[in-house]
């Protein structure tokens, strides 16, 4: 069956019986839902590699191949007199670079190397390089905000829950596949009673017909028995159309061609008895995306009290380098006993007056992550009850469903019974039509009692991602 699915857009004129489980596969590999979430998987994916690629070394080369000018410039004179005079110059320059940030103390190593030609157009052309061979540099903020630590912590949580946001839309897409299978299933199952039950009322209405002419039944019972079989007539018409709707919406869904003909086989309710909430919420808290979405806002919400912290107007940074230059006449004495320059500098700067501005953006971020908290603590409450009701609720469909097939089949038997006893004329029609219509609703209160317990199953299994057929993780 696996293999007739995957050649299914192929075959779009052959008659198909799908079950649920076939379903539920096709849509999670060709439903449009399926592909968005495929897509913002990738998305996540390039992101995080992005964040990983920015914390590994940078290498860059920079340069004008020439930077020409030519200007009137006001120069002073070998005698000390000033005069503008009209000069004329080329520059040309190439820069190697290479940079490192450095995530745990928020600084950044840099390694560059340069030579610059200077030609300087006048009377005679002269020409002149400076070297710079190498130069090493750290600027360190010493008090200051560091975005790479939090980056670092942040990121990754962000990545693993898209990963899981991933699985778990593809338990949302098996949730709307059991919703439209079994819209169409029902409306299959109502059709084939209807039409099961026009076929018996097609048998009864010849046989009251007889009566009618013998004089054993009246008028107004013959009438009762054609306004049924009308009425039949049309509810086959008007679910043959909605059959036909439900149809198209599967198809759709399961990335079908529309002219598939398939029909739906009846499923067997899920093979877990009974679920442990307490097991299930543990699986949640290990499997499931709200777990890592909290930790993820509640680490945003540190990092602007981090930062608001920083902030406060008092910084301290470090500078310093160690390069080896020198200029020449030609590249060879430029690059010949290089001359050492070396720079440290630390920079400061103490806020004196700021009217109490930066305590307030401190308090104001304090207060956003104690609210951040105070939600986070709502929505696990909120989560829990939600992930027990579906666990009570599921259990509680599981045990129903035995107890719905026994009276599925007592209410079969009351109406043979009352079929056989309306034919020798011991009960009325109303009384036959009436156990007709309890057969027909215990069996279609089944089905719907079977869609509840497939539908809870997979709500638990989105919630806590853990199939509890295999008794394994969903991945």
């Amino acid at each position: 069956m696996i293999l007739f699915i995957v050649f299914l857009p192929w075959v779009a004129e052959a008659q198909v019986e799908l079950s649920l489980e076939d379903c539920i596969l096709l849509a999670r590999s060709q439903s449009t839902e399926a592909k968005r979430a495929e897509y913002a998987l990738k998305d996540a994916e390039f992101e995080y590699k992005l964040y990983r690629k920015s914390m590994l070394p940078q290498l860059s080369l920079s340069g004008s191949i020439p930077a020409f000018n030519r200007t009137i410039s006001k120069l002073t004179m070998p005698d000390g007199s000033e005069a503008f005079v009209a000069q004329s110059t080329g520059n040309y320059s190439a820069n190697l670079s290479l940079n490192q940030v450095i995530p745990f103390t928020g600084g950044n190593l840099y390694v560059t190397s340069g030579l610059q030609r200077l030609d300087v157009y006048m009377d005679k052309t002269t020409t002149s390089y400076l070297a710079n061979m190498m130069n090493i540099g750290l600027t360190q903020p010493l008090i200051a905000y560091n975005t790479y630590k939090w980056q670092r912590r942040i990121e990754p949580v962000a990545y693993q829950k898209a990963k899981r946001t991933y699985v778990e839309a593809l338990e949302n897409t098996a949730l709307e596949t059991i919703e439209k299978f079994y819209a169409m299933l029902e409306t299959q199952q109502r059709l084939q009673l209807k039409r099961q039950n026009k076929a018996n009322s097609d048998t009864l209405l010849a046989i009251a017909e007889e009566k009618r002419a013998l004089g054993k039944i009246t008028e107004d019972e013959l009438m009762d028995v054609q306004i049924s079989n009308l009425n039949l007539l049309v509810e086959i018409r008007e679910l043959e159309i909605e059959l036909e709707h439900n149809r198209s919406t599967l198809l759709q869904h399961l990335g079908l061609a529309d002219t598939t003909s398939i029909t739906l086989t009846m499923p067997e309710p899920v093979k877990v008895s009974s679920i442990d909430s307490e097991h299930a919420l543990s699986e949640a808290v290990s499997n499931g995306t709200l777990e890592l979405e909290h930790q993820r806002r509640l680490l945003e919400a540190q990092s602007e009290v981090a930062r608001a912290r920083a902030n406060n107007g008092f910084s301290v940074n470090l500078n310093g380098s160690f390069g080896l230059s020198k200029s020449g006449g030609t590249i060879g004495a430029a690059y010949s006993n290089p001359l050492n320059q070396e720079q440290v500098t630390l920079t400061f700067t103490i806020p004196i007056l700021e009217w109490g501005a930066a305590k307030c953006r401190r308090q104001q971020a304090e207060a956003a992550l104690e609210s951040e908290s105070l939600a986070i603590e709502q929505e696990k409450r909120d989560f829990n009850e939600e992930l027990r009701d579906n666990v009570r609720l599921y259990n509680l469909q599981a045990a129903q469903l035995d107890m719905m097939s026994r009276a599925i089949a007592l209410s079969e038997k009351r109406y043979e019974m009352c079929r056989e006893r309306y034919i020798t004329g011991k009960i009325s029609f109303l009384e036959f039509n009436n156990a007709q219509l309890e057969k027909d609703n215990a069996q279609i209160s089944y089905l719907q009692t079977l869609q509840k317990n497939w539908q809870r199953y997979y709500q638990i299994r989105k919630l806590t991602l853990f199939d509890y057929e295999t008794g394994k993780k969903v991945e």
